[in-house]
């Protein structure tokens, strides 16, 4: 413990910020973990649902009316104004401001039909306003000591934001008469996020002195506008699945596929804090032209991040029984796919990132919509004849399909230098054909516990090797 702690204090910045944004986004994703079985249990499955209606709204609707403004642009911002990085923050949370105020100019207008829509309380949008309104300053906020290595505060405010979040949301469901259970988990977890988001609103409009560029905010609208429909289309690729096995099947595959799903979303958390400092790095080194840099260290990482996922999965048994009673046992025959997905998000994010460098945003429309139409179709297609886990299996593919033409864009464009292509495929064959081999030994314990000790045996044996390649990355 104490040469981790030796190695991390003499660690790079980068290296550090993704050691303890991973770190904090594990506790983070416990505390979730915690969640769902308390409030399952302390509130009626009616209201539970209510709940998960908000929740995929605000999902969706966080899309259209804060545009997506924390993603995309954000990074580019930071590297194109770095002397003025305070002023093009500001810029965004007027940008925000100003969309949801005409969100809510809509709503207001449109009330009835709108709330027949959504199927939630008025007060839940009221909510849902002020989420827009003040938490993207957090999310801003938090971007920038992502991008300058800062990961100190941000660590503990992401996990004090969970820890609040949970404790005051289990105080006010059990406080809440039976028909208000909802209205109370969705004031206490969205309230603790707008509070916060208040205070960075304050924080960042200070620090800009309250000065508004308009050529920042034209900025800022020219890229991420057209990239909306390409967000769009990324979450009707993770949301689908779940929703079509409902319509097609019932609510327990559904509940079945969503367990296996949390297993794997765990892998994702691994990526979205290496991606978190990985993306600022990029941007430093294609900006000096240090393409070769990039190549290798993104070639190390992927091969790292996909023998982390296929290892996850060669233990979902096991950790299907921690989570979930017998009767989910199915869904293990679903990580295996799900976790391919992961490893094919993080391909796609790889070349969309240099394409982001760039500024060649137009071509992510297209290929989020072929990959999202192509996911509906071969879902509708394959859960007839298979069952759930054919959605885990099509939502790979897909994944796949769209590190495959965000791949040919940036080889159209000449800009694939960057990135080890020939070392990709090669991974990316093995994540296909190793999950398939995986989930045929979920059958066969002992052949399973076999393969997992000679696989603990080869990286023993080559320990100095891998341990290399690790500090490497």
């Amino acid at each position: 413990m104490i040469g981790v702690i030796r190695k991390f204090k003499t660690a790079s910045p980068a290296v550090k910020a993704s050691m303890a944004l991973l770190f904090a986004n594990l506790i983070l994703k416990g505390i979730s973990l915690i969640s769902g079985p308390i409030f399952t249990r302390i509130m009626s499955a009616d209201q539970y649902g209510i709940v998960s209606t908000f929740q995929s709204w605000q999902s969706l609707l966080t899309v259209i009316v804060t545009l997506n403004l924390s993603q995309g642009v954000f990074n580019n911002g930071m590297l194109e104004f770095k002397e003025n990085r305070n002023q093009f923050q500001f810029a965004l949370v007027v940008i925000t401001a100003v969309c949801t105020g005409l969100f809510f100019l809509i709503f207001e207008i449109f009330k009835t039909p709108l709330l027949n829509m959504f199927e939630i309380p008025p007060v839940m949008v009221y909510v849902m306003v002020l989420y827009f309104l003040f938490v993207p300053a957090y999310q801003f906020w938090s971007g920038r000591q992502r991008y300058e290595y800062k990961y100190k505060a941000l660590s503990i405010i992401t996990v004090c934001i969970g820890l609040f979040s949970l404790l005051l949301g289990v105080l006010f469901v059990l406080n809440a008469s039976s028909e208000n259970e909802a209205i109370a988990r969705v004031c206490a977890m969205e309230g603790v996020n707008i509070v916060v988001g208040i205070f960075f609103f304050m924080i960042i409009a200070m620090k800009a002195q309250f000065k508004l560029r308009i050529d920042y905010c034209i900025y800022a609208l020219k890229f991420n506008i057209p990239l909306i429909p390409h967000y769009m289309s990324m979450y009707i690729l993770a949301s689908s699945d779940r929703i079509m096995i409902t319509k097609m099947i019932d609510t327990t595959s559904t509940a079945i596929y969503s367990v296996a799903y949390t297993v794997a979303s765990v892998i994702q958390i691994l990526w979205t804090s290496i991606e978190a400092s990985l993306s600022p790095w990029i941007y430093e080194r294609l900006d000096v032209q240090d393409e070769e840099s990039v190549r290798k260290t993104s070639g190390q990482i992927m091969l790292t991040f996909a023998v982390f996922c296929l290892g996850c999965t060669l233990f979902a048994p096991e950790i299907m029984t921690i989570l979930a009673p017998d009767s989910y046992k199915a869904g293990i025959y679903a990580i295996p796919a799900i976790a391919g997905g992961v490893y094919f998000t993080a391909v796609y994010s790889l070349y969309m990132r240099i394409e982001l460098f760039y500024k060649k945003t137009t071509f992510a429309t297209v290929a989020s919509t072929i990959a999202a139409v192509s996911n509906i179709i071969l879902n509708y297609i394959f859960i007839k004849l298979f069952g759930f886990v054919a959605a885990g299996y099509t939502t790979m593919v897909c994944y796949a399909l769209l590190a495959l033409l965000h791949y040919i864009n940036v080889k159209n464009k000449k800009y694939d230098d960057a990135i080890d292509n020939k070392k990709i495929l090669a991974i990316s064959i093995v994540v296909i054909v190793v999950s398939i081999l995986i989930s045929i030994l979920y059958s066969h314990r002992l052949l399973r516990y076999s393969f997992i000790l000679i696989i603990s045996l080869a990286a023993f044996i080559k320990r100095k090797a891998i341990i290399v390649m690790l500090r490497k990355s």
